[in-house]
């Protein structure tokens, strides 16, 4: 089995075979760690996409200081929350916005407001997140942000399974509830 830094090291050298290695052996887990964000399946498979292209065209800069399979989790989830930002929340934020204002939305450049509205969101998350109870607020860090599988969570934390899909679960649940007024139905 070859490591993470071989493969790195193989993919910063160019290597094309390493890379569609990689991608081969991790679409299917990426791509259903992304519907969980994006219920489009061709979305998810854009966002996939933009991921897997980004990474090709910065493997000379790639620096990674967790798992390979980590950071390809955490680089998925940050496209799917910019996805999540700049097409749902827009939509939904815009409807009571002045012309002026809104069309400033429509324009691809950041505004105030548009950064403003992720920053808000950003937040909401954040301190949902600190204020989960502590073992659902660890287990759904290990899950989202570590990109970690719910069996290695488990067996991280010797606990079952079962324990981890309930703990994610009700996590994903407060957080819905409390980003409902920014997302489009």
């Amino acid at each position: 089995m070859v490591s993470d830094e071989e493969i790195i090291i193989q993919i910063k050298n160019g290597n094309m075979t390493a890379f569609k290695s990689l991608f081969d052996s991790v679409y299917f887990q990426l791509y259903f760690h992304c519907r969980k964000f994006v219920p489009d399946s061709e979305d998810a498979k854009d966002l996939l996409q933009n991921v897997f292209l980004r990474f090709w065209e910065k493997r000379s800069e790639i620096d990674i200081h967790t798992s390979l399979n980590a950071y390809l989790f955490r680089s998925v989830q940050n496209e799917c929350l910019n996805y999540i930002r700049s097409n749902r929340i827009t939509t939904t934020l815009e409807e009571g916005l002045p012309d002026n204002i809104r069309n400033d939305f429509n324009n691809n450049e950041p505004s105030p407001f548009s950064d403003l509205a992720t920053l808000e969101i950003e937040k909401i998350v954040e301190n949902t997140i600190d204020k989960l109870p502590d073992q659902c607020k660890s287990i759904f860090k290990l899950s989202r942000i570590n990109g970690l599988k719910n069996q290695e969570i488990a067996d991280k934390l010797t606990i079952s399974v079962r324990t981890v899909d309930t703990q994610i679960y009700r996590a994903l649940k407060i957080l819905k509830d409390k980003l409902k007024d920014y997302m489009s139905s």
